[in-house]
């Protein structure tokens, strides 16, 4: 047996004899009556964030590259700032007239564009060549992250930057989550809104032996050394997916979906955001998302099939997906927000769209120019 196959079995025990005694502790101490009532920290709602004050330059493995048209297979720099949010690679202003946050998943992470060319950096050059105005514009787009996130998000961390606007894109994260579980609050752990805060990184010891390789890896990542990971990961492995299904255990099939409920869902939460904002005194702007539904429809199909593993077919799942843009429409239009509708404006091909929703270089920059033409509108009202 190899030295580092010894290793790995040891940590394992390690792992697995630590959380058994944890849980009879914790058996033993649910059977004792106290004579106070606990107040503390137990559970937390999440801040889904990328973790403050790093610098990565990723690489999309080979693995990805099999699923993708017009992206080129490069090192991407992203550097984070000390509230978690990425830098738009301009200089910040010391006192600037008008801030503005972006709020969303990976679709306004844009983690696979040169970061000067990321849609927010864009937008803020744009902005401070047109206007007259000094623009601070700060990007908070986080993969995974729905609508629900970028509320806590901006509770936690925009409103303190007291922005002037704030823009929402949401679908397809939302899309992911609700198709599934039909609740923001039935979630798994890594798209979960409330949390356990000794709910380890190993669920259960089956989950602990499977996964085992994907928790080291994570941990390296998170914590020993992010950078030195980030460099490693797709040069050692570019051909390895470290791969865990997040939402095993929350299938569910179109024919069993309740899609009343399911945009009810989404439309409370778009809802309340726009509310919020207001409460808050900034200005709330809705973005639809920009998409490849429809179109090219050999690729669409492909991947719908590896994105929905048999769950929905094509049609379902762009009619699911169209609602849910038609539904930012309708509360930007009941609300009185000023409406980016990206989902008519960004062509639908490869030439701006990697993959069904996600920009590359080129749809990026032109992001940019279409979001930084309508905010010019809206500054010099």
């Amino acid at each position: 047996m190899s030295l580092i196959k010894k290793i790995l079995i040891v940590v394992f025990i390690s792992i697995a004899t630590l959380k058994i005694s944890d849980m009879g502790f914790g058996f033993i101490q649910s059977q004792s009556i106290s004579s106070s009532l606990a107040k503390g920290t137990g559970r937390s709602i999440v801040l889904r964030e990328l973790n403050p004050n790093q610098y990565a330059s990723i690489r999309p493995n080979n693995n990805y590259m099999k699923d993708v048209e017009n992206l080129a297979q490069t090192d991407y720099e992203i550097n984070i700032d000390d509230n978690g949010f990425i830098i738009t690679c301009n200089a910040k202003e010391l006192n600037p007239e008008i801030t503005i946050l972006f709020l969303g998943g990976s679709t306004t992470e844009t983690l696979y564009v040169p970061e000067i060319n990321r849609f927010p950096s864009v937008v803020e050059r744009r902005l401070r060549s047109n206007s007259l105005k000094t623009i601070n514009v700060f990007n908070g787009g986080v993969s995974g992250n729905n609508s629900m996130h970028s509320i806590f998000a901006l509770l936690a961390k925009g409103i303190p930057l007291q922005p002037n606007y704030v823009v929402l894109m949401h679908n397809i994260n939302d899309f992911a989550l609700l198709s599934k579980t039909e609740s923001y609050w039935v979630a798994p752990r890594s798209r979960a809104v409330l949390v356990d805060n000794d709910d380890g990184k190993f669920s259960t010891i089956e989950d602990s032996s499977r996964n085992i390789l994907f928790n080291l890896t994570k941990l390296a990542k998170n914590s020993l050394a992010p950078n030195l990971y980030s460099y490693l990961r797709p040069r050692l492995f570019a051909d390895v997916t470290f791969y865990r299904d997040e939402f095993e255990g929350f299938t569910k099939k179109y024919i069993d979906l309740d899609l009343k409920v399911m945009e009810q869902q989404f439309r409370s939460s778009i809802t309340s955001f726009v509310k919020l904002s207001r409460a808050w005194n900034i200005e709330p702007i809705l973005m639809t998302q920009g998409n490849r539904i429809d179109h090219d429809l050999e690729y669409f199909q492909n991947w719908v099939i590896r994105y929905q593993r048999g769950e929905m077919t094509a049609r379902e799942f762009a009619d699911v997906y169209k609602r849910m843009n038609e539904v930012t429409r309708e509360i930007a239009a009941q609300e009185n927000v000023t409406l980016i509708d990206l989902d008519a404006e960004i062509p639908k091909t490869n030439e701006f769209l990697y993959d069904t929703i996600h920009l590359n270089e080129a749809g990026s920059i032109l992001m940019g120019e279409l979001v930084s033409k309508k905010l010019l509108n809206v500054i010099q009202r």
